[in-house]
């Protein structure tokens, strides 16, 4: 299927749900509490399977569906915190379950998933040290024919309400420096052991609730391993975070939408004299949202093709770098008309949140680009870089 028929027929129908059902909870007010008829709806629309195939109950799309999807849930719904645990929910199902899951967990998990019955959540951070595998500490350890898993998991989203926790564990080392071996189980909920710890109080992204779960002693069979043991780390916890990076991008891109619409809409209300500069101001932050409207569709088209995602980063960084730009210039129109707009002051809060994720990480990147450009200068013999430059 095409990036146009996505647009003129499945985000079409996107659209009018959010228009329909996520828009008027906005206007309540009331985003304290998560909206669990409102997560059922999107089950009965048939949006919790996007990239779960059609043999399953899903619709058989892909990353690109799920980052043109989620900007219309927050274009038109103007809830952040709703698509996130939503777009949450079809990466894990699609990368985990669909593309990680052997037949029987396939045939088990994916038709409940599809129909939202069944909710997930990855669970690889741990309290203090993140998501770094140096500083993991939750074990799984092999017992005929169950693993016994001891730890810690937090900050997982949707943690509160899911059924099943995707949990990373330390199974084994290799090599000389005891290089640590992670796997991946499904956890059910229930499972004796298994206790949540207290909801986190978050300021943005209200109403997705994050919570993280203690696990003792927890027996869970051997059948519930996901893919290879001691490949969970790269299969699981690298290419999530490079996935929500992508689909994240249409979250942005659809909150940057409304905050576009709120704005427009404010300036025909007034219907008075503008200021000189503003159709300029209005024309740099179109042309950014046109940019990072591109930017995105790219992106998650590198995800969705096979072999490595070279250049993929350079686009997440981009991408990160002109939201921001579009924000702070986005403050010189709407500083005096939307000054105590609730839902702009939530969008606006959600978006900063949204774009600075893991930006120590994002730093990092930029730095190892760099580092790799001054290696090359220093290199005794010129050589030509990816980008067609002589050095």
């Amino acid at each position: 299927m095409t990036s146009h028929n996505y647009r003129s027929e499945f985000i079409e129908k996107v659209s009018c749900f959010a228009r329909e059902e996520i828009a008027p909870w906005v206007a309540q007010g009331d985003h304290d509490e998560f909206p669990m008829s409102l997560w059922r709806k999107l089950g009965d629309a048939g949006l919790m399977g996007i990239a779960i195939p059609r043999e399953y109950g899903g619709l058989g799309m892909n990353y690109l569906a799920i980052t043109l999807a989620a900007e219309a849930i927050a274009a038109e719904g103007g809830s952040l915190g709703i698509g996130l645990s939503w777009m949450i929910h079809n990466v894990v199902a699609r990368l985990v379950f669909a593309g990680l899951g052997n037949e029987g967990q396939r045939s088990r998990y994916l038709p409940g998933l599809a129909q939202g019955r069944i909710t997930a959540s990855i669970s690889i951070s741990e309290p203090e040290v993140g998501a770094h595998p140096k500083y993991l500490k939750t074990k799984a350890e092999r017992r005929g024919d169950v693993y016994v898993v001891n730890g810690e998991k937090a900050y997982l989203t949707n943690g509160p309400f899911v059924d099943l926790y995707v949990v990373l564990a330390v199974t084994g080392a290799e090599g000389a420096g005891e290089k640590k071996q992670f796997s991946a189980l499904i956890v059910p909920k229930e499972t004796p052991g298994v206790t949540l710890t207290a909801p986190m109080k978050l300021a943005n992204f209200k109403p997705s609730p994050h919570c993280g779960i203690r696990l003792v002693n927890c027996e869970i069979p051997a059948e519930n391993l996901v893919g290879p043991e001691g490949t969970a780390y790269p299969d699981i916890a690298i290419a999530f975070r490079e996935i929500e990076d992508v689909t994240l991008m249409g979250l942005v891109l659809g909150g940057i939408n409304r905050q576009m619409s709120l704005l427009l809409k404010e300036l025909r209300r007034q219907e008075g004299a503008t200021a000189e500069d503003l159709p300029a101001d209005l024309g740099r932050l179109q042309y950014l949202r046109d940019t990072l409207r591109l930017i995105a569709s790219e992106a998650a088209r590198i995800l969705d093709s096979d072999g490595r995602h070279e250049g993929l980063i350079s686009l997440v960084l981009s991408f990160r770098d002109l939201a921001r730009q579009f924000q702070e210039a986005l403050q010189k129109p709407a500083a005096a008309l939307l000054m105590g707009n609730q839902e702009f002051g939530m969008l606006s809060g959600d978006l900063v949140r949204a774009i600075n994720l893991a930006r120590n990480v994002m730093t990092l990147k930029q730095r190892k680009q760099g580092a790799a450009l001054l290696q090359q200068t220093r290199s005794p013999l010129r050589k030509r870089d990816s980008g067609g430059f002589c050095v």
